[in-house]
């Protein structure tokens, strides 16, 4: 079995919208082993700040790892991204490449904090998404540009939006993310190392197939 991943990017700043195009790519149907050690440090700070978050154990884990490569993008390379690329060679190539070459020179960023109001933008078009046959974007079903979903949901000052679809792997879809294999610009990672954004929401849910699940990530100014 394999699986098949498709994600977009799209900036918000003073909600004006870019919309980077689709890329995809399989990976062999193995799970992803790593075993190191919890940051006892951002567990403790995740563990007070998702208490009452509503959150799944699996978008924990994401929120986990996230706050993880911000901490230290240069150890997380080595930590994680070398030990996913051992196992899955096929990742090896151009973007594996300037994945290394940005992770290392990325200074240490902030924590992301828990944002109620993303996640419940996530959740709504995560949801949205899952009843979708093939595809996935930034429109939902009902015609909502993605600035107008943020507006709704009271996020006016800038914020911006990963969508994966694939493998229930958070450690994974987030090097997935980080890799941006099959596009020309990096925009999820973009997004994942910019330095002004203070807050994140996440949804991840079983797609109506069955066989994989989509993920939301939504990321906002403090």
């Amino acid at each position: 079995m394999m699986f098949h991943v498709k994600h977009i990017a799209l900036f918000l700043f003073a909600l004006p919208s870019l919309l980077m195009a689709q890329g995809s790519f399989t990976l062999n149907d193995i799970p992803f082993e790593l075993n190191i050690a919890r940051d006892q440090a951002i567990q403790q700070h995740l563990d007070k700040e998702l208490a009452k978050s509503g959150l799944s154990t699996g978008e924990k884990e994401f929120f986990y790892w996230v706050n993880y490569m911000r901490k230290n993008p240069n150890q997380f390379y080595n930590d994680c991204v070398l030990p996913f690329l051992k196992q899955f060679p096929e990742a090896n190539g151009k973007e594996a490449k300037s994945l290394e070459k940005d992770l290392k020179a990325s200074a240490k960023l902030n924590l992301l904090s828990f944002s109620l109001a993303a996640s419940e933008a996530a959740k709504i078009h995560c949801a949205d998404l899952t009843l979708k046959q093939n595809g996935i974007g930034h429109n939902s079903s009902d015609g909502k540009n993605f600035s107008t979903r943020m507006r709704l949901a009271g996020i006016t000052k800038c914020a911006a939006e990963n969508i994966y679809t694939g493998k229930n792997e958070p450690l994974l879809s987030l090097i997935m993310l980080l890799l941006d294999l099959g596009l020309e610009v990096p925009g999820h990672r973009k997004n994942l190392l910019t330095p002004w954004f203070g807050q994140m929401g996440v949804s991840i849910q079983t797609h109506r197939s069955m066989n994989r699940v989509v993920l939301v990530q939504i990321f906002s100014c403090s």
